[in-house]
């Protein structure tokens, strides 16, 4: 049953309770005054405790038009006056008989007034709680406002910072290329020279090795720098998604990860760049593996979104603090100990060259969630 209907009968019958009980109690004093006379001292002391306890019609008359307003007021009126009415004709006394009629007109009176006090009331309240509702809800458009604004404004100045560092990168990387390219050279002729067992072979090969990460460290300031234009194409999202966990099988064998897809079929093609969100769902891709030295889950759903593709890449790693995830696609920050800080820059910035957007939700502890919506 509804609660609040269970509450209205309960209600109703403990109104009724009360009407009875008062009608009893009420005829048994009427008829002790008739036995008793009404001139003698014991019967006007049933006369007056008869009349006074007529009044205790009142308590269900006000509990009526508080529980049900006007309605229930009015109706618990006319129900005391039915109940009360026999009482008049009973003792013909002139005196008596007008207090009575008194008493019918304050019950009805009282139930009338006090169910419009209480609906006035009730109205005044609801019209409270309807402004305080409102309220709230301008407060939260206008806060989901603010967000945007400031979420705008921190991108406009990502975006100047990604502009003029592009431009230092990119004078940087090719000063530094054409004199590693030299090294690596020389490096190379060296080993030609000294067999596999000289004593010198195992610095060579240090040379090598880190001539080839200084020369990876500069084409990616130069693919932050000089990021290459989309070269939009009908392609396949899925099989993008598909090829990226296929390279990436192996890292996540050794790190014990458990790659779980869910990739949406009745996607479609769409215009991209393959090459390009290829390298964006790669990079997204290793940090999540990296972000799981312990194992756990790697999760990669696709779905359609109205006009968008939706991507989501969802980790249960070690999560990202608040802080970080507002310094998240700023080049150069990094929280690994070996990397270069570019790699989010380069997944942000060619997913805004497809007119897309990459958000991140993070728990410390718990893993994240990093989701790329891309137009098409």
């Amino acid at each position: 049953m509804n609660p609040t209907l269970k509450k209205n009968i309960i209600r109703q019958m403990g109104l009724a309770g009360m009407l009875g009980i008062i009608t009893l109690v009420h005829t048994f004093m009427g008829v002790g005054r008739h036995s008793a006379g009404h001139h003698d001292g014991g019967g006007l002391l049933i006369n007056i405790l008869h009349i006074t306890f007529a009044h205790f019609y009142i308590v269900p008359i006000i509990l009526g038009a508080y529980w049900f307003g006007i309605r229930g007021g009015v109706l618990v009126s006319i129900i005391s006056t039915a109940l009360f009415t026999p009482h008049i004709f009973a003792w013909m006394d002139p005196v008596w008989s007008i207090y009575n009629y008194v008493e019918i007109f304050l019950f009805l009176l009282i139930g009338g007034m006090t169910g419009v006090l209480i609906e006035m009331e009730r109205s005044q309240r609801l019209r409270y709680e309807d402004a305080l509702v409102r309220l709230d809800d301008s407060h939260r458009k206008l806060k989901a406002q603010t967000e945007v604004l400031f979420q705008t404004e921190e991108q406009l100045r990502r975006a100047d910072r990604l502009s003029a560092l592009g431009e230092l990168s990119a004078g940087m990387a090719h000063e530094i290329r054409n004199p590693l390219g030299s090294i690596k050279g020389a490096a190379e002729i060296l080993k030609d020279d000294y067999g596999p067992d000289a004593p010198k072979q195992e610095f060579i090969e240090i040379l090598l090795k880190e001539t080839d990460r200084l020369n990876k460290i500069v084409q990616e300031f130069l693919s932050f720098a000089r990021p290459k234009p989309p070269e939009l194409r009908e392609e396949d999202i899925n099989e993008l998604l598909e090829s990226v966990l296929i390279l990436t099988a192996q890292p996540a064998r050794k790190a014990a990860i458990a790659v779980e897809k869910r990739l949406d079929p009745h996607i479609g093609k769409g215009n991209l760049d393959a090459d390009l969100l290829k390298q964006a769902f790669l990079n997204l891709v290793l940090n999540a593996i990296q972000a799981m030295p312990d194992g756990g889950t790697l999760t990669v759903v696709s779905s359609r979104r109205d006009d968008s593709i939706e991507v989501k890449i969802i980790d249960t790693g070690l999560g990202i603090s608040a802080d970080n995830r507002k310094k998240l696609f700023s080049p150069f920050f990094t929280t690994k100990a070996d990397g270069t800080g570019l790699g989010l820059a380069i997944t942000y910035r060619i997913v805004q060259n497809h007119r897309g957007t990459i958000d991140v939700a993070s728990e410390p502890g718990k893993g994240s969630t990093f989701t790329i919506s891309i137009p098409v």
